[in-house]
């Protein structure tokens, strides 16, 4: 049984396990007074993607899809939007208030510099954690928790251990009557043929499995118009360093951590789910691409499975690093949450790991800090699709 969580509730009606003010950059030239802001007052979180400036069609579709969802977070309280230009910053200012939250933007062209920009904004930003600080939080049931799972550097180990641990703890979520995110499809889709002939995505009676194999040949025909392999690409360098041999040992452990609950829900990168348990999203395979795209899904947390080692996380939503490696958690002991590697040397069983994951994952929805918000290891980039005009 899961233990309970609190959470701060949102003029949405969504809990989040988190207060931030989020500084969102609409462009990649306001990402330093951004940074300039967040350092200036504690509390405050950066969204600096890259990118923003002369985009057109899908690409800046999908770059204010990101920036509005990720500010609308349930995890973030306020939200300080900061533009080169008065139009941007009025545009996404304008989706965000929709929301309910709380937001101001500026822009630097207009409103003197970055200097006087950041120090408005910062000002803005105090009285909004002043605001934020008057919330109480209260029981959170997980019928309202999004689950996101995430693999990395993965190598013999995770298929076998933080994988299926992952995918357990998914399960448990869903039972409760939350939501599990499965991301990379369009990595996994090209990985194996369990994922093309959908044996393990029933969803009958629905568009789900036309709506995935659509998008696995859309990658295929993607990488053939490019004369790209995707089998000869995979598995990576790091992948045949940690022991896998084949796309298929890569594929099998992939798919792992996402349980073993129906499919019912497949998402377009950076759409929020609108049903509850085991959904997919057809997501980049790169972590900060990746993370960038389910956070904005509304992922309240991220389980982040890895074999050879990962770092990285999300401003807006804590990441738990977990491997089986006793290598890896050896060696990079200042990057990994939870060692799991007791089930290969120490006869830990894969229910009893769960449960150890389970207890970091509530100890972090109470307000634990993960390895990369202590070092500050956050990053965010919004997909491109198309060259800049």
């Amino acid at each position: 049984m899961l233990p309970e969580i609190m959470g701060y509730r949102r003029p949405d009606g969504r809990f989040g396990i988190r207060n931030h003010i989020a500084v969102i950059a609409t462009m990649d030239n306001a990402n330093p007074t951004v940074r300039r802001i967040c350092s200036l007052v504690k509390g405050c979180v950066p969204f600096c993607p890259g990118f923003g400036r002369g985009e057109m069609n899908e690409d800046l579709a999908l770059h204010n899809l990101l920036s509005i969802n990720t500010a609308l977070h349930p995890n973030v309280y306020g939200v300080i939007v900061v533009a080169l230009e008065d139009q941007t910053a009025e545009y996404i200012t304008g989706e965000i208030a929709k929301g309910g939250k709380p937001v101001v933007g500026f822009s630097i062209e207009d409103q003197g510099g970055t200097v006087e920009v950041a120090y408005r904004a910062a000002q803005a930003a105090i009285q909004m954690l002043h605001d934020a600080g008057r919330l109480r939080p209260e029981p959170m049931p997980w019928s309202e928790f999004v689950l996101g799972v995430e693999c990395g550097g993965s190598d013999g180990s995770s298929g076998i251990v933080s994988n299926p641990v992952t995918g357990r703890l998914a399960d448990r979520v869903i039972d409760a009557g939350g939501t599990n995110f499965r991301i990379g499809l369009v990595s996994l889709g090209a990985r194996g043929p369990e994922i093309q002939d959908l044996r393990v995505f029933p969803m009958p009676g629905s568009q789900g499995p036309i709506k995935v194999k659509r998008i696995i040949q859309r990658t295929l025909d993607y990488a053939a118009e490019h004369n790209l392999d995707i089998m000869g690409a995979n598995p990576a360098p790091d992948n045949i360093a940690g022991g896998l041999t084949t796309i298929e040992e890569k594929a099998l452990g992939s798919i792992k951590k996402g349980g073993t609950k129906p499919l019912v829900e497949v998402l377009e990168e950076g759409e929020r789910p609108t049903k509850k348990g085991f959904v997919i999203m057809d997501a980049p395979a790169p972590g900060v691409e990746n993370l960038t795209a389910i956070v904005s899904g509304g992922c309240h947390a991220v389980i982040f499975s890895t074999g050879k080692g990962n770092c990285i996380g999300h401003p807006v939503a804590p990441v738990i690093k977990i491997s089986g490696n006793p290598m890896t958690v050896k060696s990079m002991r200042d990057n990994i949450d939870v060692d799991v590697s007791g089930v290969i040397n120490q006869g830990l069983t894969l229910d009893q790991a769960t449960d150890i994951v389970q207890d970091k994952l509530a100890d972090v929805c109470w307000g634990a800090m993960t390895s990369s918000d202590m070092l500050g290891e956050i990053e965010t980039a919004a997909s491109r699709l198309l060259r800049t005009l």
